[in-house]
């Protein structure tokens, strides 16, 4: 069999053993018993009459409402442009101009013509006059050597008939050829259509336009969005280091400003909420948070497309702001709440409800109360039948305290007395059975370990 040996325990010994019990002991008391505690917070609330507000909310940026894309309807060289990008213009304000002289050359020769034609058919309507008396004397119907003079007569007078539809299709189309040059002659004056802002000017002096669209010429072009590259070989600027394509096609921009848009995506559990016609809350991120009112006016029918991994679906909704304030630009990030419901009457914190029913106090007892609930707000919500005005409701609200966990060491004790590593949290118990001899150096003891 084998041998246990066994130690003389001496007063030092036992003493130094009870102090290492009696550090695990400690270390349990004083970070605690571990939990997770939940407290219930409860108030007393006087019900009242009030509006409730669904909302729905969404982020996106500005644009203008009206963006308007100009160009020369004739073609010739840029000689002068009157604005520059920023600039304010109203209705009718001539813009830019282009060389007029051969359209006012071709204005001439068409007036000329016109005159040409006028004169003709006057001269033909007063040979028919001058004729009408010698053709309406009595006619002869006999038939003689004489007859082929009459018959002579009569072709005379069909010719000049002729001559005079032609002459009047001449007038005609004489007029319309005016008409057309001065068109044309009008078209090389860029005019604004409406007041509105200059967002860009595109072209400069000296370029040469053709009619609905603007090129580069031989340098780059001034202002804001101007067609500006390096020239290619040949000697001409290309126009394609123009950023966008309606840039190649427009000699002006201009944008509205005072109308704008604000385009958000909603989720596809809220878009259905969402009708044309509602109100909405705009907030100007840029100008301090500063809000103004907004309407939709448009819900696209298809989703966006979606980005990244996420199936997320959204739909844009244009919101056209209908009021405005200082400082507004286009790009300029803004939030949008878009009230889908509202409704006034009998309201209380939504916090009261516990399912279709809520808790009332009356002189200090407390019962429970079935009700029917109306339009759910962000905190409160309406209730349609079941409370009135002034009555008292408990509103619960709760909140979780999370449990702390703590782990610490035994400190080895003088004398060979070591204390087992071992976590002291919340819930812990002393582990093991006491003292086990022989963890330390002869003559110490060991404390248990801590689970």
């Amino acid at each position: 069999m084998p041998r246990t040996s066994r130690r003389h325990l001496t007063p030092l010994n036992v003493a130094l053993g009870a102090l290492a019990a009696g550090g695990v002991i400690a270390a349990v008391i004083v970070v605690g018993p571990e939990s997770s505690a939940t407290t219930t917070r409860e108030r007393t609330v006087t019900v009242t009459k009030g509006v409730v507000q669904s909302t729905v909310s969404g982020s996106g940026n500005l644009s203008p409402a009206n963006t308007m894309d100009l160009s020369f309807g004739a073609t010739g060289k840029v000689t002068k442009v009157y604005v520059k990008a920023g600039q304010h213009v109203t209705s009718g304000q001539l813009l830019a101009r282009i060389d007029p002289t051969a359209a006012e050359v071709a204005l001439a020769e068409a007036q000329a013509t016109l005159l040409s034609a006028q004169d003709t058919l006057d001269a033909i309507q007063s040979e028919d006059t001058t004729a009408i008396p010698a053709t309406t004397t009595a006619p002869n119907t006999t038939v003689d050597s004489r007859s082929g003079s009459s018959g002579t007569a009569g072709g005379s007078g069909s010719a000049s008939t002729i001559s005079e539809a032609s002459a009047i299709a001449a007038v005609k189309s004489a007029q319309l050829a005016v008409d057309n040059a001065q068109d044309a002659l009008t078209e090389t004056a860029l005019r604004a259509p409406t007041a509105a802002t200059v967002a860009a000017v595109n072209g400069a002096v000296g370029d040469q336009v053709s009619a609905g669209s603007s090129s580069a010429s031989s340098g780059a072009g001034s202002g804001s969005g101007s067609n500006s590259g390096a020239a290619a070989a040949g000697g001409g600027a290309s126009a394609a280091t123009s950023s966008s394509s309606s840039s190649l096609s427009a000699f002006i921009t201009l944008t509205q400003l005072s109308r704008m848009h604000l385009e958000v995506s909603l989720s596809e559990s809220d878009i259905n909420s969402v009708k044309v016609g509602q109100q909405a809350t705009v907030t100007i991120n840029a100008a301090s948070g500063e809000q103004v009112s907004g309407k939709v006016i448009n819900i696209d029918v298809l989703s966006s497309s979606s980005t990244g991994t996420s199936s997320a679906v959204s739909y844009p909704v244009t919101i056209a702001l209908t009021q405005t304030t200082k400082g507004l630009r286009s790009g300029m990030s803004a939030t949008a709440e878009i009230v889908t419901g509202q409704a006034s009457g009998v309201v209380v914190p939504t916090q009261a409800l516990q399912g279709s029913t809520v808790t009332v106090v009356k002189n200090g007892k407390r019962t429970t109360q079935r009700v029917t609930a109306g339009v759910a707000g962000d905190s409160t919500t309406q209730i349609v039948s079941g409370l009135s005005a002034g009555q008292q409701v408990i509103v619960t609200s709760s909140s979780a305290t999370a449990g702390a966990n703590a782990s610490g060491s035994g400190a080895s004790g003088a004398g060979g007395l070591t204390g087992r590593t071992g976590r002291a949290g919340f819930g812990t118990g002393l582990g093991g059975g006491g003292f086990t001899p022989g963890a330390g150096p002869p003559g110490g003891f060991a404390g248990g370990g801590g689970r």
